[in-house]
């Protein structure tokens, strides 16, 4: 019976420990009378949601029997213990505690969103001075919210770029409620310049199902990446790089932003620009190369830098000579468009643009034709041209070969004795 009895006024002191704060009293000046957090007196545990902020209303009685009509240098502080990361406090001012007059002080502290969940914290309140204290102790369920996620992370890269150029955008979602969300769309936008990209994530299970077995393939938190290109047209300056979730059925939706640093595009300097091709037109055949002239003349007070970008020439080998071209004031210069047409190419007449560029600026374009004649029709002259170098090489080798002969003959009958000089007789009488 004494043993049950025992057990039964252990059990009543636990029950009474759980459900009314825990008060540490040393101070013979001044008591902390009442707690309240956001205008309800906690007389127990006290449920507080993840990433929001409580107010805590704290009431000290100076003590009417203290020795010294008052106390100086008296603060208050607030401290939830036990968080991973740091320190979750606040603290008043230091002020007097006069006798037998109660004060009202007020704290607030921010639930982090990442302490643990589904756990009990203890929120220690101490009013202190240089030589006494007085501490209340208060029991704090951390819970969940039924919805929430939160952007764990943002990654930009680069931070600082060319107008025309992309950038590339990690985000990073983490589910910190007590509900499994679906369908989560990510947003990534620079509002400023028009310009935003969307993706979704499929599923992000709570933290505690990604612990159970059940859950064991699937995931609390994810990321997904975009990719986006600042406009040509862009200005110099910092712009806002904003990520939206929105989740909760569309119910519900966070942002975060990042900042990127852009730097327009070079100005085309004072440069006045003649564009004048030597011929728009020239014919060739396949595997001949055709090259055209285009005289760049610079009238301006600025020195011009151009460049010149091929389009329909996807029937020849073609490329442009220099790639770059530097044209002084009052001064020309010359591209040249060499086009070879390619083997099995038809015999038409085709035409492309070469499209003459100062920096990003398009100065002109100049349209350009290629007639491409068959290959035995441009052949025939040729064929034509080596036949008649032959025969004219023979005659040259016949006449050489008569004079040869004429000089010969020449000098052997000058050798040859002449029968009527030269010649002796002789005479025999008759007997």
């Amino acid at each position: 019976m004494k043993n049950m009895l025992y057990y039964v006024i252990m059990l009543v002191t636990l029950a009474l420990l759980t459900v009314a704060p825990s008060v540490h009293a040393s101070s013979p000046n001044y008591d902390i009378t009442k707690v309240e957090i956001d205008d309800v007196e906690v007389s127990g545990t006290y449920d507080v949601e993840r990433d929001t902020e409580i107010e805590i209303e704290v009431t000290l009685q100076g003590d009417a029997n203290m020795t010294a009509d008052f106390v100086d240098d008296v603060r208050i502080e607030a401290e939830i213990i036990g968080y991973e990361f740091g320190p979750i406090s606040d603290t008043t001012p230091v002020f007097s505690v006069d006798k037998g007059i109660t004060y009202k002080k007020i704290l607030h502290l921010h639930i982090p969103e990442d302490i643990d969940a589904s756990e009990v914290y203890t929120l220690r309140i101490r009013a202190s001075d240089k030589n006494d204290d007085e501490e209340v102790t208060i029991s704090l369920n951390i819970d969940e919210q039924r919805h929430f996620l939160n952007i764990f992370d943002i990654v930009v890269s680069p931070t600082k770029i060319m107008a025309g150029k992309p950038f590339f955008t990690k985000v990073r979602v983490e589910n910190l409620g007590e509900k499994e969300e679906n369908d989560i769309k990510v947003m990534v936008s620079v509002p400023e310049l028009g310009i935003s990209e969307s993706g979704f994530i499929p599923e992000l299970v709570t933290q505690i199902d990604e612990q159970e077995e059940e859950f064991f393939e699937q995931q609390s938190s994810d990321q997904i990446e975009f990719i986006l290109r600042v406009p040509e047209d862009a200005s110099t300056g910092v712009y806002t790089v904003q990520v939206d979730v929105i989740y909760n059925r569309g119910n519900s939706k966070i942002t975060e932003t990042k900042t990127i640093s852009v730097d327009a595009l070079p100005q085309a300097a004072n440069v006045e620009t003649i564009i004048n091709p030597e011929s728009t037109s020239k014919t060739t055949m396949v595997g001949s190369e055709v090259v055209y002239r285009i005289m760049v003349a610079n009238l301006g007070t600025e020195k011009g830098v151009y460049s010149i970008q091929l389009d329909g020439t996807q029937w020849a080998d073609a490329h442009v000579e220099p790639g770059f071209l530097t044209v002084l004031p009052d001064s020309t210069g010359e591209f040249r468009v060499f086009i070879t047409p390619m083997k099995g190419v038809d015999a038409r007449t085709y035409t492309f643009n070469a499209r003459v560029l100062q920096g990003n600026e398009v100065v002109s374009d100049v349209i350009l034709q290629t007639k491409v004649e068959e290959a035995e029709q441009s052949n025939a002259p040729a064929f034509k041209t080596i036949l008649a170098v032959i025969f004219a090489v023979l005659v040259v080798v016949l006449i050489v070969l008569g004079i040869v002969v004429a000089i010969r003959k020449s000098a052997e009958d000058e050798e040859t004795p002449n029968a009527a000089e030269g010649q002796t007789y002789y005479y025999s009488p008759k007997r």
